[in-house]
């Protein structure tokens, strides 16, 4: 079996090639603020829903426990 003959070590690596994303801080920062904040919005939402559910039917059972 022939041996591959590899000049470089790294073959993927390229130092003319520029970054794929090049982002400045503000896009860096409204990218952070969206992806987590609509995470969040999102878990809120499903969060409070549960909970309004669970509220609403203990307060109901309560009130046809009552004589």
């Amino acid at each position: 079996m022939a041996r591959l003959d590899v000049k470089d070590k790294d073959p993927f690596a390229n130092a003319d090639a520029e970054p794929k994303d090049n982002v400045s801080a503000s896009g860096f920062f409204a990218r952070l603020i969206l992806r987590f904040g609509l995470y969040r919005l999102f878990w809120f939402l499903i969060s409070g829903a549960i909970s309004y559910i669970i509220y609403k039917l203990f307060l109901y059972w309560f009130k046809l426990s009552k004589p």
